[in-house]
């Protein structure tokens, strides 16, 4: 009989832990299994992060029992019958086998009791997920495989158990597309199709479960690889069908070799959508407030793009930036088709990192009047920082006495207005300092 290498893939405070859970259990005359991913990875020589467990005994019965044993704590039963273990600093899935029937497609499954072990693994995803490992201390670490996922393993293949899985539960429709980047494989030809045919399906699913789905994409370690593979496969067009296009695929591509992920990925995901497009995307997937910041944020820079690819200054796309989410100003420089606009963008985000070395207080100790002024003096002093004009408190402090009583305008400078008028070194900035305080936008 084949052994899952637990030995060898659990680190050693888990390998104990399942150790003595399988013996607890046995205590109790059941069978513990390890189940699922963590079984997977162990085959895979992948480090195992989740620990899922299973038995034909209800967990809401048999928890409480083990968490006694052992000293832990043991949560409410969920609609699933699944139980939340927490003991020796871990928290783990304590299930009961089951099988399922999907009433209708995106439905949530209703169980059918009594099921083994061999029935709760033939109800699951995908064959390289529908494997066991006996935590029996006579039998630690057996293989149970019912559904050829080791042979799936060894071939690189992504299987569905059955023709109606994707109907049945779209959501493995998003993660075959984790599966397939995450471990390098392929999708099998049968599966292929049946993606493909189910993939109108994905409509079905309420936009906290779309949200969801996504945001375990952008969560991956290379989230944009698997966003990438998400468009391929088309399952991120069957959300909303503006992002097939292939400016999305390059606006993601040149996310992925900047690192990013998450919420910023995200907008370099809708940054290349039209906004109406843009904001039935957002609607679709029921976006979070902060989430929601960054959609937005990344069309208004979208719409800017021209002008921020043409500006000779940071404190001018900081201008153009305003107060879009840092997250959205990432998305932006990675994902603009304009090389200048992406370059203006990068330099703005380091720039900004740069903080004023004066508050109010100290202009008001300088000797800026109270009142607009000090406001005034603060944009020019941030606007000469971003810029590279101004570093450290001294050059700082030189500034506003220069601004405040020396030439190129000072309080009363002369005339505002124009480009021009900022392209004199520190003269720009006394005349900048002189027509915000005068109420002129430039």
């Amino acid at each position: 009989m084949a052994l899952a290498p637990l030995d060898a893939a659990l680190s050693p405070d888990d390998l104990a832990l399942m150790r003595r859970l399988g013996d607890a259990a046995t205590d109790e005359g059941i069978e513990l299994w390890l189940v699922g991913g963590p079984v997977r990875d162990a085959l895979l020589g992948r480090a195992v992060l989740d620990l899922d467990l299973t038995s034909e005994a209800p967990a809401a019965e048999l928890g409480p029992r083990l968490a006694e044993r052992l000293g832990g704590t043991c949560g409410a039963r969920s609609q699933f019958g699944t139980v939340k273990l927490r003991m020796g600093g871990r928290t783990m899935d304590l299930a009961t086998t089951r099988a399922e029937v999907y009433p209708y497609p995106a439905s949530l499954p209703v169980i059918v009791a009594g099921a083994g072990i061999a029935d709760d693994l033939a109800r699951r995803d995908f064959a390289i997920n529908a494997m066991a490992a006996s935590l029996h201390p006579k039998r630690f670490g057996e293989l149970l495989d019912t559904e050829g996922g080791v042979d799936d393993l060894e071939a690189g293949v992504v299987r569905v158990l059955h023709r109606a899985s994707f109907r049945d539960d779209p959501t493995r429709i998003f993660r075959a597309a984790r599966y397939v980047s995450r471990l390098g494989f392929r999708m099998d030809g049968a599966a292929r199709r049946q993606l493909r045919r189910n993939l109108p399906h994905v409509n079905a699913l309420s936009a906290a479960r779309v949200r969801r789905e996504i945001d375990r994409l952008l969560t991956e370690q290379d989230a944009a690889r698997a966003v990438l593979m998400a468009l391929r496969l088309g399952v991120l067009p069957a959300v909303e069908a503006g992002l097939a296009s292939p400016d999305v695929r390059a606006a993601c591509r040149r996310a992925g070799a900047r690192g990013l992920h998450g919420l910023a990925l995200l907008g370099a995901l809708a940054y290349p959508l039209p906004a109406e497009r843009a904001d039935a995307f957002r609607e679709r997937i029921g976006a979070g407030k902060r989430q929601a910041q960054v959609m937005r944020a990344v069309v208004r820079l979208r719409e800017a793009e021209p002008r921020l690819a043409s500006v000779t200054r940071v404190s001018r796309a900081a201008a153009i930036v305003g107060a879009a989410p840092r997250e959205a100003v990432e998305a932006a420089s990675a994902a603009a088709a304009s090389a200048a606009a992406r370059r203006n963008l990068t330099r703005y985000l380091d720039a900004s990192r740069r903080r004023s070395p004066l508050d109010g207080h100290d202009l008001l100790a300088l000797g800026v009047p109270p009142g607009p002024a000090v406001g005034a003096m603060l944009t020019s002093l941030r606007n000469a920082v971003l810029d590279g004009a101004v570093r450290g408190r001294a050059q700082a402090e030189r500034f506003v006495r220069e601004r405040l009583w020396g030439g190129g305008g000072g309080l009363g400078g002369g005339p505002c207005g124009g480009e021009a008028g900022w392209q004199g070194g520190k003269q720009g900035y006394a005349r900048e300092f002189a027509c915000t305080h005068q109420g002129v936008d430039q």
